[in-house]
């Protein structure tokens, strides 16, 4: 097989009328076979257009079956399935379609289709959404659910793909706000496709709940490798994520952090409709746990260490039968597993969701290198890894200096190399070059490194660094997680380049600051209030800092700015992985942020 698209048709004939793919909101599913047929209903559509090989069409959607059949009808006819995220705006879309030569635009945001219309520009428009659209079709936009219904379906003809043909262009999302597109061939994805499949272990015909942008790698590459296990996708958003997740009990759930902190969240809210002397066991058995899942990743040879685990494993099983599972279960399975994306993964979260007794996996890439390295329950966990390196990849860590390649256990810059990693970046060499070193390997950005038991361990980003006047260097993401634990806070983001000391710019946890108010008798709404607020949040996030065993006095927050707008992708504060763009932050506060360094 040279391309994932070949394998629909032997899973269409292998798990038939199961469903594969469904949207919650609207109750559009496909089983299997239905999934095979409409992608190939979908690619007899862009056939009769004509099109060139190589051709670039753009798909820009929020998760919904169709994506995957219009993903998939793309690279079956041998063109170029460009992913946009469906975040996007008339500007970012028309760039792209007239700088990369789109022909076909995919889309469920009717008014980007009207306005694109109104553009005059020479490409056909599908619209993918469930609105009638009668009234647009003088505007040649054409509904894609009823163009379907026209085609006689027809045994897909054999078609050759050559693995190192373009497939596919996906943007990356860096800090800076700017993408670039990275180009992959069928060979890069279908590898890509099989190594997170190993990853996963033998999951199927089992559900997984899902809200990601498969526009994004990981999601993607994880939903190609659930279904060629016969497993089925659900999809759903944030509004209804936990009600479709209690209504399903599935088995799997691909999450970012956002996701993670909102099963936990909701963890805490059923613990409070309990009794207060039931709260108190819960607590205290939740601790035990807590404690022993610190603990169990030591790996310390130390008998003391050992014995104390050991005691704490017995005590941790006895409280999760006794309390926290019967606390978990009542909005999640207990066993479901959980694969997290994105940001890197705190390891106060990690702790957490660990001691509610849900399997967290953990994966490690880039949009340009898809997975480097993956933990599993399947012998490849470290407490606070990002897993074992890919073994059909070359992992290594290289001095941020010289470059050369370091030995274990030694801080440097990840590289990586392999037939998994991207082309380059379309029609930008000027990056590409920048990108890989004189030995071929894509240079990550991110810093870590390499035990010798061969887990990979994920540090920070390079440019996150921030160098404070007197030459001190602080990673701003290490200090963001923590000031994240405290109760005050729901969101941080840390200043202090070139200058004296930190402060940050605080998103509060509005519940928790109402019950602190509430406890204390305070008006948080005048000057004194405000001031009172302001300093416990500082003492508070300065006293989790301080319990971190490589703390030095110089990553303590000396002043924040507290704000009442959440940083998110619609403000265009975060990138569409959910990481926040520090100089958009910067931009917008600035004023804020450049009077707690006056005086």
């Amino acid at each position: 097989m040279n391309s994932i698209v070949e394998a629909w048709e032997q899973l269409s004939k292998e798990y038939g009328s199961r469903l594969a793919l469904k949207d919650e909101s609207t109750g559009f599913g496909l089983s299997f076979t239905e999934l095979y047929e409409t992608i190939n209903k979908t690619a007899q559509i862009l056939e009769n257009l004509n099109f060139k090989p190589k051709s670039n069409i753009l798909l820009c959607s929020n998760p919904h079956p169709l994506w995957h059949v219009i993903d998939q009808a793309i690279m079956t006819n041998n063109l170029v399935s460009v992913l946009a995220d469906p975040t996007s705006g008339l500007p970012e879309i028309k760039h792209l379609v007239e700088t990369m030569q789109i022909k076909v635009l995919f889309t469920d945001n009717i008014k980007l289709a009207t306005e694109l219309a109104q553009e005059q520009l020479s490409i056909h428009i599908f619209y993918v959404g469930a609105s009638d659209i009668s009234a647009y079709k003088r505007q040649n936009i054409y509904s894609l659910t009823e163009e379907i219904k026209k085609v006689e379906f027809k045994t897909k003809q054999n078609k050759e793909y050559s693995p190192d043909a373009l497939a596919s262009i996906m943007f990356s999302s860096g800090t800076s706000g700017k993408s670039k597109g990275a180009m992959f061939t069928h060979q890069n994805l279908l590898l890509s496709c099989y190594d997170h499949k190993t990853s996963l272990g033998s999951t199927r015909k089992k559900t997984c709940v899902d809200l990601l942008s498969c526009s994004h790698i990981a999601p993607r590459l994880t939903e190609w490798a659930l279904l060629l296990n016969g497993n089925t996708i659900i999809y759903t958003n944030y509004t209804k994520y936990l009600k479709t997740v209690q209504k399903h009990k599935p088995e799997y759930l691909i999450c970012v952090p956002k996701i993670l902190n909102m099963i936990i969240a909701q963890y805490k809210k059923e613990i409070l409709k309990l009794s207060k002397f039931s709260q108190k066991l819960n607590n205290v058995a939740f601790n035990i746990s807590n404690k022993h899942y610190k603990l169990k990743f030591k790996y310390s040879n130390n008998i003391v260490v050992k014995t104390l685990s050991a005691i704490l494993s017995v005590c941790n099983f006895v409280c999760y039968k006794l309390f926290i599972k019967k606390i978990v279960e009542k909005f999640i399975n207990p066993n479901c597993l959980l694969f997290a994306f994105g940001a890197f993964t705190d390891k106060n979260i990690e702790n957490v969701i660990s001691a509610m007794g849900l399997n967290l996996m953990v994966f490690y890439g880039l949009t340009e290198s898809c997975v480097c390295a993956a933990y599993t329950s399947q012998g490849h966990k470290k407490a606070y890894s990002v897993g074992k390196t890919n073994p059909n990849m070359d992992v290594i860590i290289s001095d941020l200096e010289t470059g050369q390649k370091l030995g274990f256990n030694k801080k440097g810059m990840i590289k990586v190399k392999g037939k998994q990693v991207m082309r380059g970046y379309y029609n930008n060499e000027e990056e590409t070059k920048k990108v890989f070193d004189s030995q071929g390997y894509l240079i990550t950005g991110d810093l870590g490194y390499i035990s010798e038991d061969g887990f990979l361990y994920f540090v920070g980003r390079h440019k996150n660094i921030i160098v404070l006047n007197n030459g001190e260097n602080i990673d701003s993401v290490k200090i963001e997680l923590i000031c994240n634990n405290s109760n005050f806070v729901q969101q941080t983001v840390i200043f202090g380049q070139d200058k004296p000391y930190l402060t940050a710019v605080i998103v509060p946890d509005k519940d928790y600051i109402l019950k602190w108010a509430n406890e204390k008798n305070i008006d948080i709404n005048t000057q004194d209030g405000k001031n009172l607020l302001k300093k416990d949040i500082i003492i508070d996030i300065n006293n989790l800092i301080g319990k971190d065993k490589f703390f030095r006095w110089i990553e303590q927050i000396k002043d924040i700015v507290i704000i009442d707008e959440p940083f998110s992708i619609e403000n265009g504060l975060m990138t569409r992985k959910y990481t926040v763009i520090r100089t958009k932050v910067y931009d917008k506060y600035k004023n804020l942020i450049d009077n707690m360094y006056k005086g």
